[in-house]
């Protein structure tokens, strides 16, 4: 969705682009030509049991964890990105480009194509900025103030000890980016691309010309950036206001005392949840007056409370534009922050992993929301959370200041 929104605004302005992507472009132009790929591998399909999914999330914050966890994950994405026959195709022919615009943190095989093509990279950053894009671009690493944002839900105003944390984790981190994931991706590009003139990977990622990050300067924390990496978070908003279904359009339309939108996004399991979780939920809606919108893979059922409506799929910023909606509960991923954030609601936050804990942190940093730990989620601390942030104007007053500043970003 944050690569899209800027490939439609380089089509509408009459670039011709190729896309290749394992998901076909939200909308069509004439000068956006779509290659499919095929899908290998899904985060989501590969977690055997809620135990597995939740060893991961406690074990993020050891040193140096996450970066090889994300590492082994990415390897065999790259590989079979590399062995899919379009790709090899591409790798083959004798077509030209004037641009390569990709994603190259942790998965830095893909600049070879700067280098098959004679172009330069636009980097695409849709997790924001991290230890390795940092190091790729040049931007410094000021451990003192700026938190690993995938091991630890720290602020940057942190203690002694969370920056010495912090300090070891980033160079534990980039220790292993240089000893062992550089070199794996390296044997991506001997074994899939063939040509005995590419550099070293390394050299490779030098022609990364430009990086666009999915942050924004008026979130969070004091960062520097160099100049050649701009923050262009919430770049997709408007393009994806795509209408609501009309039975969801009504369920909103005739709650006049609000409604409350829950979503964990596509990759937390809650399908698999133990029962008592699942109840935690259910009774903490049916003790609400307001009406509750709850995005999920569980299926229906008829013991649901009157207020609670599930469904598969919503057009997230579109339902958090309504102006029904009261609060949003969310697992805190980077694109459902940007979309409440620039919506105006406040919210109830349930971080499970990556940056998930630091996203978390800056809501609180903001005053524009309540956190709340997974594994002593209950019905009482859940409702008691609700109940915190609807009953307190100053949640509801921040969130609206916070969409403000968002939205009045300079336009050059």
């Amino acid at each position: 969705i944050f690569q899209f929104s800027v490939l439609r605004a380089l089509a509408e302005r009459g670039h011709q682009i190729v896309v290749y992507s394992y998901v076909p472009p939200p909308s069509s132009l004439e000068n956006i030509t779509h290659v499919q790929l095929e899908t290998h591998f899904l985060f989501a399909n590969n977690i055997g049991s809620f135990k597995d999914f939740t060893k991961y999330f406690y074990m993020q914050s050891y040193f140096g964890y996450v970066i090889k966890a994300i590492s082994d994950l990415m390897q065999p994405i790259c590989e079979n990105f590399f062995k899919e026959g379009n790709i090899q195709d591409l790798i083959n022919s004798k077509d030209t480009f004037d641009l390569v615009l990709t994603e190259v943190q942790l998965r830095e095989s893909n600049a070879v194509f700067g280098h098959k093509f004679k172009a330069p990279i636009v980097n695409f950053q849709g997790s924001g900025q991290w230890i390795p894009s940092d190091w790729i671009v040049g931007n410094p690493l000021a451990t003192a103030y700026i938190p690993d944002r995938l091991s630890f839900g720290f602020s940057n105003k942190m203690s002694f000890w969370e920056r010495l944390r912090n300090s070891v984790s980033t160079g534990l981190s980039l220790l292993y980016f240089h000893g062992s994931h550089l070199p794996r991706q390296q044997t991506v590009v001997e074994e899939y691309y063939k040509d005995p003139t590419t550099p070293h990977i390394s050299d490779l990622l030098k022609n990364v010309a430009l990086t666009l990050t999915n942050e924004c300067k008026t979130l969070g924390y004091a960062k520097p950036y160099t100049p050649n990496v701009i923050p262009i978070g919430g770049a997709h908003i408007s393009s994806h206001m795509t209408p609501i279904p009309e039975d969801i359009q009504n369920f909103m339309d005739k709650a006049k005392t609000g409604v409350i939108f829950f979503s964990l996004g596509s990759i937390v399991p809650v399908h698999m949840f133990p029962q008592e979780y699942i109840n935690a939920f259910l009774n903490t809606f049916k003790r609400l007056s307001v009406n509750v919108l709850w995005k999920t893979d569980l299926e229906n059922s008829t013991s649901l409370p009157d207020n609670l409506k599930i469904t598969k799929w919503i057009p997230q910023p579109t339902v958090l534009a309504h102006p029904h909606c009261q609060l949003f509960i969310t697992h805190g991923g980077l694109m459902s922050q940007i979309e409440v954030l620039h919506a105006g609601v406040p919210v109830v936050t349930i971080p499970f992993f990556g940056d998930q804990k630091f996203n978390a942190r800056v809501f609180d940093h903001l005053g524009v929301g309540v956190n709340l730990d997974f594994s002593t989620l209950s019905e009482e601390t859940l409702f008691n959370a609700i109940t915190t942030v609807l009953s307190n104007s100053r949640y509801k007053e921040n969130a609206v200041r916070v969409a403000e500043m968002l939205r009045d970003q300079p336009m050059s």
